[in-house]
């Protein structure tokens, strides 16, 4: 079994890296009601992700939908252990910024590619916003 390596320019939001399992939806998700930050799970009924884990997962969405609570609830998760380990978006929330940057958290956004065409929930990504690169392992 041969494994892919691609890499993919994007532009750093939230400086750092981090390494773990991707989870991907081309949907935005609420950390404000959407979110249990005690378990990590995704709660929102009929959500593309609903009873996924973030726990140690890069999150490849859409977008958060903001809430002044995001930055609280994703601390809540960083203190429970189970807040993403990194962050993969199209388009960029302010409040789910400010929550990476007090929790530190990378996050990126403008990738060269679709990010929902080029990463499946399951591949390993090395997120390394300092350098603008996601790195995608099959």
């Amino acid at each position: 079994m041969t494994n892919e390596m691609l890499e993919i320019k994007a532009r750093g939001v939230v400086k750092g890296r981090a390494e773990g399992e991707a989870l991907v939806a081309d949907a935005t998700l609420s950390f404000w009601g959407e979110v249990d930050p005690v378990t990590g799970k995704v709660i929102a009924v009929g959500h593309p992700l609903e009873g996924q884990s973030l726990k140690d997962r890069v999150l490849v969405i859409r977008s958060t939908k903001g809430s002044s609570a995001t930055p609280m609830v994703l601390n809540l998760a960083q203190l429970e252990g189970t807040a993403p380990v990194a962050f993969v978006n199209v388009e960029v929330d302010s409040l789910a910024a400010l929550g990476c940057i007090v929790n530190r958290i990378p996050m990126v956004t403008d990738l060269e590619r679709d990010p929902f065409e080029t990463i499946r929930t399951g591949d390993r990504v090395e997120v390394n916003a300092d350098a603008g690169v996601v790195r995608v392992l099959r």
